[in-house]
């Protein structure tokens, strides 16, 4: 592969996202903004992953199916067949690589609205199927529960929240090295041609339609290494977790930050993900959101109840409907509790 650009830029760009991926664990260990670095390196994937189909002029709004069928072909061999963790991690990956081919051999002989609809239609497919066909197998709308985190590998435990966080750093970085190293290679030019003008470049001997396949199969394959992380990371998988709003929310983190360079997505993703937690706007404990939605402490039902009170509700909502009640307890924590709801 010949670079397209000096490769200095890309090498720094990767050093400074494996560096900063290294320090936060030096920074803090709480769980929470652990769990929120998690979720940015993981949206990071899939964001870079979309960003290399879209390198092609095209938007693929089935990329978030591909994610659910690696995380759905994770949970299912690890629970129902009990491979492990890390045979399924490539398998869930190369299940939906393999959908992707007929998918795309099919929706790619279009472009423009009819293959926006086409993706559209199929990820519309793929989340009914999931959420309506073979329940005791998908879950149906309950989904899937007690997936198990990943297992040991070579001593080493993937329980906490960060051996995950660093599991999923290795991961992120190592595709954010082999797709900067794609784009500054000649079929990352070739691909940025085809978005410019695919009529052009195949009148010089390109052949579109396998460059845009071939991004769309790639892209795929990440898109299933995310998913097979989320389902082991979050331990329940719903149908919903794939669905339009998500698909519209990764559109929105891949264009924010620009899709000329893979770096675009980036920048769009950390802002979009930090923006999106209501703790880091805050900056206050997870209670104080209770609060500020009405359900609970100061501004909402008052103080928490005593023990006693709170177990004569528990008994009383057996026979009436009831509303969960939250609030702000004595030690500095969210305290709840079921209140029976006045006829």
């Amino acid at each position: 592969m010949e670079p397209s650009r000096s490769g200095g830029v890309p090498s720094a760009g990767i050093a400074l996202i494996a560096l900063a991926a290294a320090v936060l664990p030096l920074v803090t260990r709480d769980s929470y903004y652990l769990d929120v670095a998690t979720t940015i390196l993981m949206n990071l994937t899939l964001t870079m992953s979309f960003r290399l189909q879209v390198s092609t002029g095209q938007i693929n709004m089935a990329h978030i199916s591909f994610m659910g069928i690696g995380a759905y072909a994770s949970a299912l061999l690890v629970t129902r067949v009990g491979l492990s963790f890390w045979a399924t991690l490539w398998i869930g990956p190369l299940v939906a690589a393999a959908l992707a081919v007929p998918i795309g051999s099919v929706a790619l002989r279009v472009s423009g609205p009819y293959y926006f609809l086409i993706t559209f239609a199929f990820s519309e497919v793929v989340r009914l199927f999931f959420n309506n066909f073979f329940e005791g197998l998908f879950g149906g709308p309950s989904g899937l529960v007690g997936i198990p985190k990943p297992d040991r590998l070579l001593g080493l435990a993937f329980h906490g929240k960060l051996e995950l966080y660093g599991l999923m750093a290795v991961l992120c970085v190592g595709v954010a090295l082999a797709l900067v190293r794609l784009d500054h290679s000649r079929f990352g030019l070739t691909a940025g041609a085809i978005r410019q003008a695919d009529l052009l470049a195949e009148t010089v001997g390109v052949n579109v339609f396998r460059y845009k396949l071939t991004t769309f199969v790639l892209g795929s394959f990440i898109a299933g290494l995310a998913g097979v992380f989320f389902v082991h990371f979050r331990q329940v998988l719903h149908s919903s977790d794939f669905g339009l709003e998500p698909m519209v929310l990764l559109v929105v983190f891949t264009v924010i930050g620009g899709t000329g360079s893979v770096w675009g997505p980036v920048v769009g993703t950390i802002l979009m993900t930090i923006a999106s937690e209501p703790r880091l706007r805050r900056r206050s404990h997870p209670h104080h959101a209770l609060r500020a939605r009405g359900t609970g402490g100061p501004s909402g039902h008052g103080p928490a109840p005593s023990p006693e009170t709170a177990r004569k509700g528990a008994r009383s909502c057996a026979s009436r409907p009831c509303s969960l009640s939250c609030a702000e307890s004595p030690g500095g924590s969210a305290a709840c509790w079921p209140s029976p709801i006045s006829p």
